[in-house]
């Protein structure tokens, strides 16, 4: 029979479940309950040892042994204790920036057998300066100067396992500002338009500008279309084609911004006709100006007093709806009602079990975790628009007091504006998905505007926008654009966060179903927090595909979850093989030569179980289909991504594992 045990962290375990029978007993083993099943984690051997593959922390719990014969049963218990390893939590950011002249913290925290000691050294030896300070693990630099930058390094240490260490590169800059922003601009057809763009910042920013949702490279653009040395935009000989959104984004290694303005092209009036030597144009150039004026004050005035009129209404309804020292109902995120003394609709019950995969019975009586997230929508103001995905609109906005109650931070919102209720539906499971979650590699959910049309949904946003966007720059040619290089360490760093926070998600028994580099934000100090923004109606149109009436992203699903609809853990760890391989090809679109059907018909078909007809798509050789070992990637990083890519699911790794092994790779190339 089992006996307790200690197993060390990321080593294997034993169980042994050994019993004399005149029959060969049949041996299961059970953990908190549940029958364990074989699979890369666990296996059962002939004579009832149970193997872990790579312990974990949370395997340290109850495992139950039952060993039985025709004639009958025994079982045994044991209770595993693991003996946690030394290690950082999660591993400090290999690269950070820090904005000069300001207060910086920078952080470093781990986990062992006994609570480690941690303290902080410059690498080459000498001490830290007097405006520097360390305690419990936090950095604090009380005025950035230019002198800070440098390799700074974390030590970890406990007496019965020694010390680790950890080498950050503190990078000094001063962020981003703009000197110029660009202006709405309306021009007449076939008339010169400009939009002007200067920033100023250490290292001197980049201007770039991007068209109607398209970048505009320079070697590419038409004759007409320039990009100024100075960053101005000039468009000659207009037409109503042009007319949009242009946005300027500015950047360095540390930081990028964005301003945005429109460009309205206008017909031509037609030429008034000369009236001779006594003509009255000059005249008739006053009235009409005159009369553009009055008119426009008139519509500023109806304005105004609809609004005025319309918020008197607003008021006096709810004044007669609620009288005074009667409870007010509660709004919730579908339009139902929560009561103040926690009596829970129907409707909102469902939507609680629904979000949660583990839910349970008890579980759909708890109060929605956002239903105490209500953010007053007159504290937005909005900044840029970023595109627009399923649910509507997607823009970038300041909000007063979304964090710490004073101050104005940088957010996402995320609007409702569809009226499809499946949609609709998948937005309160996103909203309640990011309610619970609290890790620093996931965005938090900030808040909630459900008072009027549209909903919109409040995250957390960091400075450097998604991982996408940041992988892309740092391929560009443009020195000054482009950041530090990005080493393998580097690399490795960005999807070993990236799989802390799917851990994390997982844990809670929750699903993302849209894993990729582009729904991850990236800080200026290489942190990379799991978000949502599935911009898939025009920034990333073309990384998603109509099937089924609906858009999926084909590339960086498995088999089972675009032919079965079935999502799981395991169809975000084969997104997130996709991911590694994005972060390794610095954004490249997976599988680049292929049309969308010929990836359906070469890579996820033959994935699938059971009989296929291929007739629909003559001509194709299905199966032969694989993404390329991306340059410069360990091989044991790239198995790892064949690993996430296996055809069953039981066969792929948790993403616990996936966090364990990239925090123990090699990582000493560069890209």
């Amino acid at each position: 029979m089992p006996k307790d045990s200690q197993l060390e962290e990321s080593k294997p375990g034993y169980l042994h479940c050994l019993s004399k029978a005149s029959l060969k007993p049949t041996v299961t083993w059970y953990r908190n309950g549940v029958s364990i099943s074989e699979d890369s984690r666990f296996e059962i051997s002939e004579n009832g040892t149970l193997r872990i593959n790579n312990v974990e922390v949370y395997d340290g719990t109850m495992y139950k042994c039952v060993s039985s014969t025709p004639a009958g049963s025994i079982e045994g218990y044991a209770r595993v204790h693991v003996l946690e390893k030394l290690k950082f939590t999660p591993p400090p950011q290999p690269l950070q920036c820090m904005e000069f002249d300001k207060e910086v913290t920078v952080s470093c925290s781990a986990t062992g057998r006994e609570k480690p000691t941690i303290q902080w050294t410059k690498t080459d030896g000498s001490s830290l300066p007097s405006h520097v300070s360390h305690n419990a693990g936090i950095l604090s630099f009380h005025k950035v100067s230019r002198s800070d930058s440098g390799n700074y390094t974390c030590i970890a240490s406990n007496r019965p396992q020694g010390e680790i260490r950890a080498t950050v590169q503190l990078v000094v800059a001063v962020y981003v500002t703009f000197k110029l922003e660009p202006e709405p601009t309306t021009v007449y057809q076939g008339h010169t338009a400009m939009f002007q763009c200067q920033a100023e910042g250490d290292p001197v920013p980049h201007i770039q500008w991007k068209g109607k949702d398209k970048i505009l490279d320079p070697g590419k653009l038409l004759p007409r279309i320039q990009i100024m040395p100075n960053g101005s935009l000039v468009i000659y000989d207009v037409t109503t084609e042009d007319s949009g959104k242009y946005t300027c984004i500015a950047g360095n290694s540390c930081n990028i911004k964005h301003r945005e303005a429109f460009l309205y092209v206008v017909d031509k009036p037609a030429a008034e006709e000369d009236e001779g030597p006594g003509n009255h144009t000059p005249y008739k150039m006053i009235q009409t100006i005159g009369l553009s004026v009055g008119a426009a004050v008139a519509y500023i005035i109806i304005v105004l007093g609809l609004m005025f009129y319309c918020k008197k209404r607003r008021k006096a309804k709810r004044l007669k709806k609620h009288p005074e020292g009667e409870e007010p109902e509660m709004e919730c995120l579908n339009g139902g009602a929560l009561l103040q003394n926690g009596q829970m609709t129907a409707e909102i019950q469902e939507e609680v079990a629904l979000t949660n995969l583990g839910s349970s019975s008890g579980a759909s009586k708890r109060h929605s975790a956002t239903d105490k997230m209500h953010f007053p929508r007159s504290n937005l103001q909005t900044i840029t628009t970023l595109g627009r995905g399923e649910f509507g609109e997607v823009f970038l906005a300041k909000a007063k007091g979304a964090e710490d109650g004073e101050g104005e931070a940088l957010v996402l919102v995320k609007s409702l504006q569809t009226r499809d209720e499946q949609l609709q539906l998948d937005f309160r499971r996103e909203a309640e998905m990011f309610g619970k979650l609290n890790h620093a590699n996931v965005v938090r959910l900030l808040g909630l505007c459900r008072e009027a049309e549209p909903h919109y949904m409040v995250l957390e946003y960091v400075d450097l926008g998604d991982l996408k966007q940041f992988l892309r720059i740092s391929k560009s040619k443009e020195e000054s654009l482009k950041p530090q290089p990005l080493t393998t360490k580097h690399k490795v760093s960005l999807c070993t966060q990236v799989a802390l926070g799917m851990e994390h998600l997982s844990n809670g028994r929750f699903v993302h179903r849209d894993l990729a580099a582009r729904n991850c934000l990236v800080s200026a100090q290489r942190q990379v927090k799991v978000s949502s923004l599935s911009l898939s109606k025009d920034v990333y149109n073309s990384e998603y595909y109509h099937f089924r009436q609906a858009w999926i992203p084909l590339r960086w699903m498995p088999p089972e979850a675009v032919l079965e609809d079935e999502f799981s853990t395991k169809s975000d760890v084969w997104s997130f093989g996709v991911l590694m391989w994005e972060v390794f090809t610095h954004g490249e679109m997976p599988y680049t030569p292929l049309a969308d059907d010929e990836v359906l018909a070469e890579r996820i078909i033959p994935l699938a179980n059971g009989p296929l007809d291929f007739s629909f798509m003559p001509g194709l050789q299905s199966g032969k289909t694989k993404l390329p070992h991306p340059e410069g990637c360990p091989s044991c990083l790239a198995k790892l991504m064949q690993r996430c890519w296996a055809p069953s699911p039981k066969d792929r790794p948790s993403f616990s594992e996936l966090a364990t092994t990239l925090g123990d790779s090699p990582a000493d190339s560069k890209a």
